[in-house]
């Protein structure tokens, strides 16, 4: 008996000691990091994302800026819906989300996000929806809802491929270098300025530390970070400027382009089709996702990502070489019967029965073929493409939007290297007048003729103008000189002045109010019709603004391309007063010029 007393004393003795040894263990070595575990299951740190810096253009009208809205944030690891066997389904009806999208969201890895994180599963909910959620809320739980920033576009489609838009970071972006510090779900620029001025749009994000009970709902605050909201963005874009453009070009697919000669500042940059930016701020839909991404390609900006045959806008290239060449001068005469015979090949001149004997400004106003390819011819290739590369062609302009186009000169080298093939004297009659392998973006045409506007500078265009809180930006401006005599760039602006004067082929266009200097083309494309290109600067005797237009498969340039330029030009240079209200062209498919 007293064996068995001593060994139950024993065992009570070694389960004491066992006890205290766990306690020991529990209070003192492992102390730390159990209060840790303790805290996190019942404090939360929720984030308070910044409002992203707002966009605006010159002179500070608002283009971009953030509002008011409830996101509905779900923890994984806490989520139910009372006894509800299918707690996502119950979810997705008191949001109006669906199950499918709301399954999708919590069961995809989501890198970077720690345990217990609540993560956004519906931005931008209604009110009746967060209404629904209060009711509901004694059965939900790991359910909140915050206050969030959605972004806002006051003007809807307005230059909606300079500003850009919002979405949330994808899996492969968190991995990326330029991303460190998001996480899932995060809101991002994702074209744009809103891309390229991400981490100064962006701010810094604060937070709420607070304390939650067994079901995951909030029982008090227990400390606040404020959010620094992100820099406000000011673009060189003029609103009333890309009002006329977008408004001129109306629904028909092509681009506009307007700078400043002299600094490269961006006054407007219109791309049809175009869509409402409010668009990405909700649900993204399959209809709008099909909308947007349809035949009509409305996400592409034409302006600086489409390339183009430019048509008879080349000739300018052609006769900067041909005067700096010293092949022609201001008494040079052409005979022009209709066609340019070089053996058995013909090129003909788009006007058919032939403009007779012309000198060089007479031939540049009426947009002479004949003229041109024999200028180009006397010239030669090489020199051709030589001009062309030094006006801006054939490269990226460097402008700060994303996925610009390089366009294409091509040269005998090149069609030798790439395509296999000897350079003929034909492809040279074609590349002087812009026909051929010749690919332009509508920003170069505009930058090209601004080298003529303001004396032979290859301005940088760009479109931030400057970012409150970054005092160190500045933008570029000239990116180098152009060596053309003074002589051949007088010449030049004289045909220009003289295409937009009785007898040229934008004579529709003249005003007395101001003078005008311009360049019409048509440039043969599959398809449909020619494009219809104008480019030109105003006021001629001292320029202000240089624009290109291109409206795709519309005809003559002289009908359907001219007229826009001219009312973007009132739109720059006239009082509100003086302009004409803007009347769309009467024909689509004019004669060539």
């Amino acid at each position: 008996m007293a064996r068995r007393l001593l060994a139950i004393r024993a065992l009570v003795l070694l389960a004491f000691v066992v006890i205290l040894a766990r306690l020991v263990q529990l209070q003192v070595v492992e102390g730390a990091h159990n209060r840790k575990l303790a805290d996190e299951n019942r404090i939360r740190v929720t984030r308070r994302l910044a409002p992203r810096g707002q966009i605006r253009d010159r002179s500070g009208e608002v283009l971009a800026a953030s509002r008011l809205a409830f996101s509905v944030c779900v923890v994984p690891e806490e989520f139910g819906a009372g006894h509800s066997a299918e707690p996502v389904s119950a979810l997705a009806d008191l949001v109006d989300l669906p199950a499918a999208q709301l399954r999708t969201i919590l069961d995809e890895p989501h890198p970077g996000r720690a345990v217990y994180e609540p993560l956004v599963v519906h931005r931008d909910a209604s009110p009746s929806a967060v209404a629904r959620l209060e009711e509901h809320a004694a059965y939900l739980t790991g359910v909140s809802v915050v206050t969030d920033a959605v972004r806002q576009y006051p003007h809807k489609s307005l230059a909606s491929h300079v500003i850009g838009y919002v979405r949330e970071i994808g899996p492969e972006e968190l991995q990326r270098p330029e991303y460190a510090g998001y996480r899932p779900r995060d809101l991002i620029g994702k074209a744009g300025v809103e891309k390229v001025a991400e981490r100064a749009l962006r701010g810094i994000d604060g937070g709420d530390q607070i304390e939650v009970d067994a079901r995951g709902r909030r029982v008090r605050t227990l400390g606040t970070v404020a959010p620094e909201p992100g820099h406000d963005v000011w673009l060189t874009i003029d609103a009333g400027i890309q009002q006329a453009a977008e408004e001129a070009l109306g629904d028909r697919a092509g681009a506009v382009v307007a700078l400043d000669p002299w600094t490269g500042d961006i006054l407007a940059l219109a791309s049809h089709p175009t869509y409402d930016l409010n668009i990405f701020s909700g649900a993204l839909t399959p209809e709008k996702w099909r909308a947007l991404t349809g035949p009509g390609e409305p996400q592409h900006n034409r302006a600086i990502t489409a390339c183009y045959p430019p048509g008879s806008v080349f000739k300018i290239v052609t006769a900067a070489a041909a005067l700096e060449a010293g092949v022609v001068n201001e008494r040079s005469r052409y005979l022009c019967t209709g066609a340019l015979r070089l053996g058995g090949w013909r090129l003909r001149c788009w006007k058919r029965t032939g403009h007779g004997t012309v000198n060089f400004l007479r031939g540049f106003a009426q947009s002479c073929n004949v003229m041109f390819a024999t200028l180009g011819r006397d010239v030669g290739a090489d020199r051709l493409a030589e001009m062309a590369r030094n006006l801006g062609l054939g490269e990226r302009t460097g402008i700060e939007l994303p996925q610009e186009a390089a366009g294409l000169v091509p040269s005998p080298d090149w069609k030798r290297r790439v395509r296999h093939q000897a350079w003929f004297p034909g492809d040279t009659c074609q590349m002087a007048i812009g026909q051929g392998e010749v690919l332009v973006t509508p920003l170069q045409i505009a930058r090209m003729v601004a080298v003529i506007a303001n004396g032979g500078q290859l301005v940088r265009p760009h479109v931030i103008a400057k970012i409150e809180g970054y005092d160190d930006y500045v933008p570029p401006s000239i990116e180098r000189r152009v060596e053309l005599r003074p002589e051949t760039i007088a010449l030049i602006r004289a045909g220009m002045e003289g295409v937009v004067s009785p007898g040229g082929t934008a004579s529709r266009i003249a005003t007395p109010k101001y003078k005008i200097a311009g360049k019409t083309g048509t440039a043969e494309a599959p398809g449909g019709q020619p494009h219809a290109w104008f480019a030109g600067f105003a006021p001629a005797d001292h320029p202000r603004i240089a624009v290109a237009v291109i409206v795709e498969h519309a005809g003559g340039g002289s009908v359907n391309a001219a007229p826009i330029a001219r009312h973007v030009f009132d739109a720059a240079i006239l009082p509100a007063e003086e302009r004409t209200p803007w009347t769309p062209p009467k024909v689509t498919v004019a004669a060539a010029h």
